[in-house]
């Protein structure tokens, strides 16, 4: 399988059958933030402190997918992660929305993981979707790795935590599946071992509760 991010992966397990973000699911624009600001940190172009967002560095050319979420954090000053969330979630013309979620699929269609689909109401628009075997290459590497007492990576754990909190584990998982996640997440987080994993699990889930959850308006 392609070597992808934490936020294509994330993206190739959120998208419905249209290849965008459902409108009904109000968490995973704000997880889809969340994931791009955690990756942008790691690679230490931006810097997360006390509730505040602020550009430390550029962004590599390898992550030009997520060049729409630094130009809106890229503003001379920090910036209240929420203000970041809200140019995303509180708005009625879901631009900023559409050119990152584009800049995202656009690197899907590079690393050849999507395929194209007709979409609009006369099927006449092209979109892209996840290739099935990608998806399911995705959910394998998860589930071997968090319930079958794998090699734990900080992807995974990151993509597991952000898939929680956008609500669709339900999508590839049991309930029993589920819950068994959701527990090896909470183990990892009160574990003693500094692991970045364990560090990576405890950001999100402080920037998501953090950030409120607010209405998404979108028209995709």
């Amino acid at each position: 399988m392609k070597d992808l991010s934490i936020t294509q992966e994330y993206m190739i397990c959120t998208v419905n059958e249209k290849g965008t973000l459902s409108s009904y699911n109000q968490k995973a624009v704000v997880c889809l933030i969340v994931s791009g600001l955690l990756e942008m940190q790691l690679e230490q172009c931006i810097s997360l402190n006390d509730k505040q967002v602020s550009v430390c560095g550029e962004l590599p050319e390898h992550m030009a997918y997520l060049k729409p979420l630094y130009n809106v954090i890229n503003q001379g000053k920090p910036m209240k992660v929420e203000k970041a969330v809200e140019a995303y979630t509180m708005t009625f013309t879901n631009k900023k929305l559409y050119e990152l979620v584009d800049a995202l699929m656009e690197s899907l269609k590079e690393a050849d993981v999507v395929e194209p689909v007709k979409a609009g109401s006369s099927g006449n628009k092209d979109r892209y979707v996840p290739k099935k075997d990608i998806i399911t290459g995705i959910i394998e590497k998860i589930r071997a790795e968090l319930l079958e007492d794998g090699e734990i990576s900080e992807d995974v754990i990151a993509l597991t935590a952000l898939m929680d909190k956008a609500g669709n584990l339900k999508d590839y998982f049991s309930k029993y599946e589920q819950k068994e996640l959701k527990n090896r997440i909470e183990a990892i987080k009160k574990s003693e071992a500094g692991t970045l994993a364990k560090e990576m699990a405890q950001h999100i889930e402080t920037l998501t509760v953090m950030i409120a959850i607010m209405p998404v308006i979108t028209n995709f």
